[in-house]
């Protein structure tokens, strides 16, 4: 779809009147071919054209909003979506959830009664995700446990870094350091093509040592120039149960003549609970090192409290499902919130991750997080890329 090409709107609507408006006003606004239905079930039936958008209301006799949803899943070319309902905030919130999770696209919701300004708000981001398609996960190859264990052997495993800034003044404070992974012929992918083989086969330690490897080694590089930044590596569980990883980190510290607090480690909450003693084992060890620790993805798990008063964490790390966007769903902001103000309580640092747009980051400011990250700011890049950002920011 492009500025070229008139867009084709879909209205499922019980109301006449409302699809009268609905159909008037986007006429109004240039937008000639829509069509509207009152009976969600005959709704269903025009699905198979292509519609570059649907506007659903959600609550209707016979089918509603939500069944459609169900039966719209298996529609091979599922347009974005916009609700737009009388209903309150909270359903509005879960239908989108529900859309989202049967991989439609939402664009979100707008109130009754519908007006101009509202739908050309949706219009108009509609044409912009044309002009500048999202961020999508392409699909990649499988690499296999051989090709693995070659490339750790061979110098596959390359590191891109996303900075995390000082939410008051934006201020370079880290980075995650990001596994990428350099195919013989060059090419490049990314880590879903290793990282669950490696876990489901057991090699995802060596792995780790690699990266922790290269992490360490480009820590010292950036300390040499004069670029004193954090750089945080993600952890497994599996490399927490390892009984020689500490001794395997004092060596890559000792010959890169890196400090351990300038390295924080992070750990995905919810695979905290497996091996709880070893694993509790390893983090005090690792922080009497002077390492920083990190639970990523909070909120994720099911026992996060528990994970937070059990383990010496110094970082929380909010998942992005409770940040991105989360200005327009009470939910998600009120569990942002008390995330934030659990961190302070426990004093430990507040990172907001998945911070997208500007809205993000004014509510991510005004919740007292910490630290941001996100694509807001800068997306994952190679060491030198990351150099030049750092200094044509003035440093």
């Amino acid at each position: 779809m492009t500025e070229s090409k008139p867009l084709k709107v879909l209205v499922v609507d019980d109301d006449p009147f409302q699809c009268s408006i609905v159909t008037k006003v986007l006429n109004a606004m240039g937008i000639s071919e829509v069509k509207s239905e009152t009976d969600a079930r005959a709704g269903v039936e025009l699905l198979d054209s292509e519609w570059d958008l649907l506007l659903l209301d959600l609550n209707m006799p016979g089918m509603d909003g939500i069944e459609f949803l169900t039966v719209m899943a298996d529609v091979p070319r599922k347009p974005p979506v916009v609700f737009f309902s009388g209903e309150e905030g909270r359903i509005l919130e879960v239908a989108e959830e529900l859309a989202q999770s049967l991989d439609m696209d939402v664009l979100g919701s707008i109130a009754k009664p519908v007006s101009r300004d509202k739908l050309a708000a949706v219009i108009e981001q509609l044409r912009d995700r044309a002009e500048k398609p999202e961020r999508r996960q392409q699909g990649f190859e499988v690499l296999s446990v051989e090709e693995i264990e070659a490339g750790i052997q061979n110098g596959a495993v390359e590191m891109f870094y996303q900075p995390k800034v000082d939410a008051q003044n934006l201020d370079l404070i880290g980075v995650e350091s990001l596994l990428r992974w350099r195919k013989p012929d060059g090419s490049m992918i990314g880590p879903g093509a290793i990282i669950p083989t490696a876990e489901s086969n057991g090699i995802i330690y060596p792995l780790t040592l690699e990266v922790l490897r290269s992490s360490i080694k480009q820590q010292a590089e950036w300390r040499a120039k004069n670029i004193n930044i954090k750089v945080s590596c993600n952890l497994s569980v599996d490399d927490l149960t390892q009984p020689d990883l500490v001794s395997k980190l004092d060596g890559m510290l000792e010959t890169y003549r890196v400090p351990a607090d300038s390295i924080i480690l992070e750990v995905t909450e919810s695979k905290l609970a497996e091996d709880v003693k070893v694993v509790l084992a390893s983090l005090t060890r690792l922080r009497l090192k002077g390492f920083s620790l990190s639970i990523d993805d909070f909120g994720t798990g099911f026992s996060s409290m528990e994970q937070l008063r059990r383990f010496p964490f110094t970082e929380l790390k909010i998942d992005r499902a409770f940040v991105n966007g989360a200005g327009r769903r009470a939910s998600a902001k009120a569990i942002f919130q008390s995330s934030v103000n659990l961190a302070k309580a426990m004093n430990m640092v507040a990172v907001a991750e998945g911070v997208e747009d500007n809205d993000d980051l004014e509510l991510a400011i005004s919740l007292g997080t910490d630290l941001i990250q996100g694509y807001f700011i800068a997306r994952p890049m190679a060491a030198a890329e990351l150099e030049g950002w750092y200094l044509g920011r003035g440093h």
